[in-house]
């Protein structure tokens, strides 16, 4: 890998950027791997999502780069094998027609801003719920919105001040959800938010006609699940998995559709899964 590695001081960098966020998995090269690519996802993502919610101060971003030609540590979305990284998937939700993103305040209350975006050409008329919660799951506050957002137009809001977790809370966050999008705000770094030991139940099932390799993982959450990413490529050189990081709460439950996979036993199927997991 370090041969692959072309960037001065390159590994350092990585680390650099994962320390600002997590605690460095000394050891463990799994998961520091996991976390290079959550902070690619997420980095990439916060600017264009702070993008979008200007609409039409800034009318577009570029993403260096879609892919790799050869194999090699980079920015990249897709490596040199043709593999999706979480960044990929990530490219997917965020340049899409609708997007929901809490932004940081830009105001002396510090309170975050709710972005509706919707570049599509017919109004959208979104239903959003907005939560307060604590790192167990529980639910402080909750304010449900209906809100008409006009075709290649955005809509900002303040968040209501009860809704706001307190700045520098490790055990509170803002969830913010319509239909199958949703956004977490967090008012401080995952390193020092108070996560709770991930706990997640896993079955592997196989959909009537689907072919050898084709499965459905099916996760059901009993904690909060941050930032959940199952790494189709550990199942087979060619699997593929049709979701990136995805947050789950307590009680919710995710399928995710693999393709392509040699391993579609439980045990190989838990060990591709990662996610977030306290400092």
């Amino acid at each position: 890998m370090l041969h692959h590695q072309k960037a001065e001081d390159g590994n350092g960098k990585l680390n650099r950027g994962v320390e600002r966020h997590f605690v460095l998995p000394e050891g463990d090269f799994d998961r520091w791997h996991y976390l290079t690519q959550v902070v690619q996802a997420r980095a990439i993502a916060t600017g264009i999502e702070h993008w979008r919610s200007h609409w039409p101060v800034c009318a577009g971003t570029i993403v260096w780069q879609i892919n790799d030609c050869w194999p090699v540590s980079s920015w990249a979305a897709i490596d040199g094998d043709g593999r999706f990284k979480p960044l990929y998937h990530e490219l997917r939700r965020v340049y899409a027609d609708r997007l929901l993103t809490l932004q940081p305040g830009d105001g002396d209350d510090g309170l975050p801003v709710l972005a509706v975006v919707n570049q599509s050409a017919e109004p959208w008329q979104a239903h959003i719920r907005l939560r307060r919660l604590r790192a167990d799951g529980t639910e402080v506050a909750e304010h449900v919105l209906d809100v008409t957002v006009a075709a290649r137009a955005v809509h900002r809001r303040t968040v209501p001040q009860d809704l706001a977790p307190a700045q520098g809370s490790a055990k509170e966050f803002l969830v913010a959800d319509s239909e199958d999008l949703r956004s977490v705000h967090l008012p401080v770094t995952d390193r020092e938010f108070a996560y709770p030991v991930p706990h997640y139940d896993v079955a592997v099932e196989s959909p009537m006609g689907a072919g050898t390799g084709n499965v459905e993982v099916v996760v059901t959450a009993h904690t909060l699940v941050r930032d959940l990413l199952l790494q189709a490529d550990r199942l087979g050189p060619d699997a593929v998995c049709d979701t990136g990081l995805r947050t789950l709460l307590p009680g919710e439950q995710l399928r995710l559709r693999v393709t392509g996979a040699t391993d579609t036993g439980a045990n190989a199927v838990r060990a591709a899964l990662f996610c977030v997991e306290p400092a």
